[in-house]
């Protein structure tokens, strides 16, 4: 992502080192909603093994990323785009290590279901998984090219989310007064559903805060209606 133009190399380095951090936290989140989509069909506790991995170092990106753009702000004095890129990364960072705690929720939730797998319900937890990761790839990339329109294809696609979970989440109600006995391992997997729904929400937030970045102005829903993007939707 190309910022402001600078006469120290030092201070985009600076810059593109967050960037990146950003970038890395993302892949390991990615790793964690995989994980759950794993875990769905395997039930393997190894799954959540490797979830608390993950999940320690989504927290120690948190701290360096947390550390690094406090340096940025107190040495650097960052002004316009720069000053938007180095706050929003701290509220970032938030949204993501909240992501990841619910993804790593959402593995130890399918290993708690049990033998309980009716395949309409874990397909549809699937595409769940499928769909966040798409849209967690398209806000990074947004980050990374500086693309308003990309962030809000983002937003766009939480709606899909939206309508699977309740889809799952009537699914489930219908199951539990046909199967009393698979009332716990339903509750399991509207938990798990909701987990999702939730990551994608905060996906979504973060698609939001790349578009601020990018153009200085708030999201708001009339951007899920834009097609045409003027050339000063870029602002310095």
């Amino acid at each position: 992502m190309n910022l402001g133009h600078h006469t120290l190399t030092s201070y985009d380095k600076q810059l593109q080192h967050l960037m990146q951090l950003i970038q890395d936290m993302g892949g390991e989140v990615k790793k964690m909603v995989l994980a759950s989509k794993a875990s769905f069909r395997s039930r393997d506790q190894a799954r959540v093994v490797d979830a608390k991995a993950a999940d320690k170092h989504i927290n120690e990106l948190d701290r360096q990323i947390e550390e690094e753009a406090t340096i940025v702000l107190a040495l650097q004095n960052p002004k316009a785009i720069d000053l938007r890129f180095v706050t929003s990364v701290l509220k970032i960072t938030g949204m993501m290590e909240h992501a990841g705690d619910l993804a790593k929720n959402t593995v130890k939730r399918s290993i708690k279901m049990g033998d309980f797998a009716p395949e309409a319900v874990i397909v549809k937890l699937e595409r769940m998984t499928d769909v966040i990761v798409e849209m967690m790839d398209g806000a990074l990339e947004a980050f990374e090219n500086k693309d308003p329109k990309k962030a809000t294809e983002v937003w766009k696609r939480d709606q899909e989310i939206d309508d699977l979970y309740h889809e799952i989440f009537a699914m489930m109600q219908q199951q539990m007064v046909a199967t009393p006995e698979n009332v716990v391992a339903c509750t399991h997997v509207v938990f798990a559903a909701k987990n999702l729904e939730r990551v994608a929400d905060y996906t979504t937030n973060l698609a939001k805060t790349v578009y601020y970045v990018i153009s200085g102005k708030r999201a708001d829903k009339a951007l899920l209606k834009q097609e045409d993007w003027p050339e000063d939707a870029l602002l310095n």
